[in-house]
């Protein structure tokens, strides 16, 4: 079975499972390009941050400071090394990884509060560690039309979308691999969870949302699906 065929047959999975009909998204066109600045990882010890480790409902009403948003995707799902792979020099390995080393996951920032960065949606490339505009428009009203859980609405400070690219995995791997996309998206919430908790963030996954609204909200193509939400901010008093 050819991958377009594969791709086609997990898309009807998908909307199966979501009660959706074809995703009438469309791409938005990219727009300025924010370089992240250079930041060193967290010191922080691995058992002490998993038991910190907290989901959060409470989150400050302020910015999001760039250095600890800077940190927290280099070092959830940036970049981890180049190695010799797929017929090229330097493939990038995230420091999430992925079935069969993959460049499945994609990342894109919801921006409703980040110092130096306007509101809007951002595509994060982990290679050149920049956020690429794709929307200046103010992001809220569309997002409470995203999460199902409006307690998420104003008060995050971004939302971070993890989305899977179907064309890339079935490509190479059978339609079983649609499971495995799930996978490779829990691995990368887990460290969306462990850097946020080292840097004193407040965060929370979602898997509460609606999937159309979201596709749309980020333009992505029907070959890309939307697997997360996470939403962060800094840490107000009251966890959960």
């Amino acid at each position: 079975m050819g991958g377009r065929e594969t791709t086609e047959r997990a898309l009807a999975v998908h909307r199966l499972l979501n009660s959706q009909s074809p995703d009438s998204a469309r791409p938005l066109p990219h727009g300025r390009r924010f370089p992240l600045p250079d930041v060193h990882p967290p010191q922080a010890d691995l058992v002490a941050t998993l038991a910190r480790r907290r989901s959060s409902y409470a989150y400050a009403d302020r910015d999001l400071q760039l250095t600890a948003l800077s940190a927290w995707l280099r070092f959830s799902v940036g970049v981890q090394r180049f190695v010799p792979a797929f017929g090229v020099a330097d493939y990038p390995l995230g420091m999430a990884p992925s079935a069969g080393g993959l460049d499945i996951l994609r990342a894109y920032l919801v921006v409703r509060r980040a110092e130096q960065i306007d509101p809007g949606v951002y595509r994060y490339e982990a290679v050149s560690h920049e956020l690429v505009e794709l929307s200046d428009a103010d992001p809220v009203p569309a997002l409470e039309h995203v999460y199902l859980q409006p307690e998420f609405i104003p008060r995050a400070a971004v939302s971070l979308a993890l989305t899977a690219r179907l064309d890339v995995a079935f490509d190479k791997y059978p339609l079983r691999h649609y499971r495995t996309l799930h996978v490779d998206t829990g691995v990368a919430v887990q460290n969306l969870y462990l850097v946020g908790t080292a840097l004193g963030l407040a965060c929370c996954a979602v898997a509460g949302f609606d999937d159309a609204a979201l596709g749309t909200l980020l333009g992505v193509t029907e070959t890309e699906i939307p697997t997360m939400l996470f939403a962060a901010g800094h840490a107000a008093t009251q966890l959960t």
